[in-house]
């Protein structure tokens, strides 16, 4: 017959050994993705059968801060919200452990709160006690209060850990998806120009991966160039969707030409309108080049004007027109502009995240500097034009971030 001495030593033995197979009972578990419901269920059971803490309420952070959610509530009747607002855990004393008293439900007056930390931060707040009436002495949860903590936090980071991996997993496969997305879109625009009789160059950076500007220039069936400059308004997928359809239905209806200018972009805007439900419009400047008359015609929807260099050096800019592609369902009025072309004009089109780009002084790069940098135009290619402007924006909004997408369509007339 043992002696109580032997009979506490092997009872303390058999706590050990029990504590040190719950900590690996449930670090299995989670390695064994086993559900959250489960991994919930297995951490009441093993603080109520051996160690008597048979009340169990346990919230945790979620990952964006904003709201603590309900894992456990054991042992009560009830009364304890799914889901509470960060806010109200931020105004109890989480430094230290508690009584409870200010978390509300049904607790005991034995109830202790005791705070889950991760990096200083507390992650999870977990009141624990006991039913039993019988006199144990030492609260359970006193006295395994160590193995509660350590127990807890073990499973409070796995669960967050995971989350953690499945949201980034989530953010991955998105990134990957906007890329693929900002490949397909710069397939849509021009890579060369040997269609049209002109002197092009184009130049595009999307604020994101994706975005809703789009310029084109090609030659018409009926001996026409066309050239264009467009921006959907918005950003992200949407107005990249929006922007790629348009595209398509740009090409189709001056392909047909089977009405004067103003007729086309009346039967565009309409298009727009039914794709887009008024949620969405589109600026649009368009230019139809009449090689044998040498007149540009044109008709700006509501985009930025685009600025024309006459090889003397006078400039202009192209802003009769119309309100925006989808804003109406029939466009109030329009206002056709001509250009007489001479050999060595450019046209320079453009979108707002170039000339409406701020600096730290809030100034924007503006009309007036851009205008600056054409008038060197003779003698460079478009190309060389372009990097010189995108260079000078760079270094004009130095550390501020991109305002928007940025399009410049170029064009110099033979």
């Amino acid at each position: 017959m043992t002696n109580p001495k032997e009979r506490r030593l092997k009872e303390k033995l058999e706590l050990r050994d029990f504590k040190l197979n719950a900590l690996l009972e449930v670090t299995r578990a989670v390695n064994a993705e086993t559900s959250e419901e489960e991994l919930m269920q297995g951490y009441v059971n093993a603080l109520k059968e051996n160690l008597g803490i048979d009340r169990l309420v346990l919230y945790a952070a979620d990952l964006d801060g904003k709201h603590w959610k309900l894992l456990v509530s054991a042992g009560t009747d009830g009364g304890w919200p799914a889901s509470r607002p960060a806010s109200f855990f931020e105004a109890l004393d989480l430094d230290n452990i508690g009584l409870a008293g200010a978390l509300g439900g049904d607790e005991h007056p034995s109830d202790v709160v005791v705070p889950v930390r991760q990096n200083e931060e507390a992650i999870a707040l977990v009141l624990a006690g006991d039913t039993s009436d019988s006199d144990r002495g030492v609260s359970p949860v006193v006295k395994h209060l160590n193995f509660l903590v350590t127990l807890t936090n073990i499973l409070v980071v796995a669960r967050r850990n995971r989350h953690m991996v499945s949201r980034n997993l989530k953010q991955e496969a998105l990134r990957r998806e906007l890329e693929l997305a900002g490949e397909m879109q710069a397939m849509l625009l021009p890579s060369s120009w040997d269609h049209v009789e002109l002197d092009v160059a184009g130049y595009y950076q999307p604020h994101t991966e994706v975005g809703g500007d789009y310029y084109d220039a090609f030659a018409t069936d009926h001996g026409k160039t066309v050239m264009c400059m467009a921006d959907v308004s918005g950003k992200g997928m949407s107005a990249a969707l929006l922007m790629s359809n348009f595209q398509a239905q740009v090409r189709a209806l001056f392909q047909a030409e089977t009405g004067s200018l103003e007729d086309t972009l009346r039967r565009l805007n309409r298009r727009v309108m039914d794709i887009a439900q008024g949620e969405k419009y589109v600026t649009f400047f368009v230019a139809v080049l009449d090689e044998s008359a040498r007149q540009l015609t044109y008709v700006n929807c509501g985009h930025n004007p685009p600025l024309f260099v006459h090889p003397q050096g006078q400039s202009e800019l192209l802003g009769l027109g119309c309100v925006g592609l989808g804003m109406f369902r029939d466009i109030p009025s329009m206002n056709v502009g001509t250009v007489e072309v001479s050999k060595g004009a450019l046209l320079c089109c453009y979108t707002d995240g170039l000339v409406e780009q701020e600096n730290r002084q809030e100034v924007p790069f503006g009309t007036d500097r851009l205008l600056g940098l054409l008038a060197h135009h003779q003698g460079q290619t478009l190309d060389a034009v372009h990097r010189a402007i995108v260079a000078s924006l760079d270094a004009f909004r130095d550390d501020t971030p991109p305002l928007d997408d940025t399009a410049m369509l170029s064009c110099r007339f033979k």
